[in-house]
């Protein structure tokens, strides 16, 4: 599948948010409705995006069927932290989340790179154990990894 990774700009929001429409209620469904719904509202509306592409390096892919991919990395602290990461159900296993993380460990320069995400849910830690991330902690339901330089 051809795609391209490129920085996310304005015009991008409303298909960021489609991308969270699709993936969060399959990712999540282990923690239920009440959880994907709370997410999407706190995460994936309008101004939740907007200050994303101002606050942090936002990617996108994007192939012949428009974005179907959504990464960003946070380089404001002394770890750069991946909050989002997130393919379309149709696109995932086609090398998009991996191309994806890998421009967004490039972003942080070669240094550690931290990450975090829900416990329960196995796919995403089996992605990223696949890509060099160990676990380095756990604070209530969030797992944390980080993959060293």
């Amino acid at each position: 599948m051809p795609m391209e990774i490129r920085r996310a700009v304005p015009d991008d929001v409303p298909a960021i948010i489609r991308i969270g429409e699709q993936t969060w209620p399959v990712a999540y469904a282990f923690a239920g409705a009440d959880y994907i719904a709370a997410g999407l509202a706190r995460w994936w509306s309008v101004p939740a995006i907007q200050a994303s592409l101002a606050d942090t390096t936002t990617l996108v892919a994007v192939t012949e069927e428009g974005v179907t991919g959504i990464g960003n990395i946070d380089l404001r602290g002394e770890t750069p932290v991946i909050w989002k990461l997130y393919v379309s159900p149709r696109a995932q296993s086609s090398g998009i989340g991996s191309a994806l993380l890998r421009e967004l460990i490039a972003v942080a320069g070669g240094g550690p790179v931290r990450l975090e995400y829900l416990d329960g849910n196995a796919r995403a830690a089996a992605f990223y154990t696949r890509h060099g991330f160990t676990e380095i902690g756990r604070d209530g339901s969030s797992v944390w990894m980080e993959r060293a330089s």
